[in-house]
């Protein structure tokens, strides 16, 4: 129990971090956070007794965390929506990669540059299915007759938080999801490794 997952905002009401129980009380009982959302459970103790936290808000914190996208395939595939960016559709994680779109075997003779300038990067990295993945090989698109959904970039910022739309519905965050926080309907496998940049996390 203490270590179910609270939603911690800033005094703005922004999402800024995902907190256990136990933290979420200790601020709480130090009054550096206020309630949100509370459960129908107490954590009682002989001193205490507190109803469970699904949302708690920091006291005067209103910093709104951004922080460089690092680059990673995961990252590629969460720029991209979860879309295959050859055929369209939106995939669960299982079933997708990232795709060369210039492939290796053809790149130095087609940019006249070497692997290690800008060859995995997110311009020539886009999300793909891997049925797709695999008919396009190290053919180029206009060889197949291919057209990207869109054009690969450099975002300059993804939600600091990624969290699966059953999980947000669920706990009764849902509301408080509109800034900072990517909703998803599959977690992904791997869930708990950093996603967005440093610090960033799926729940």
């Amino acid at each position: 129990m203490l270590t179910s997952e609270v939603l911690v905002l800033n005094a703005g009401f922004i999402p800024i971090r995902i907190t256990s129980v136990k933290e979420a009380v200790c601020l709480l009982t130090s009054e550096k956070a206020v309630p949100v959302i509370e459960e129908d459970r107490y954590v009682r103790s002989p001193s205490l007794s507190i109803r469970i936290p699904s949302v708690i808000s920091v006291v005067g914190y209103s910093s709104f965390p951004r922080k460089r996208v690092a680059f990673s395939k995961l990252n590629v595939i969460y720029r991209d929506d979860m879309a295959c960016q050859y055929c369209g559709r939106r995939y669960s994680m299982k079933e997708l990669t990232v795709d060369h779109v210039i492939p290796r075997s053809r790149w130095e003779s087609i940019t006249g540059r070497g692997l290690n300038d800008d060859f995995a990067s997110w311009k020539n990295l886009v999300c793909a299915c891997r049925w797709c993945n695999s008919r396009k090989g190290n053919r180029l698109l206009d060889e197949i007759g291919w057209a990207l959904l869109r054009e690969p970039f450099e975002p300059e910022y993804m939600p600091h938080l990624v969290i699966s739309h059953d999980k947000a519905e669920r706990k009764g965050w849902l509301p408080f999801c509109s800034v900072n926080v990517k909703i998803i309907d599959v977690i992904p496998d791997g869930a708990r490794l950093p996603l967005l940049h440093a610090g960033a996390r799926i729940v």
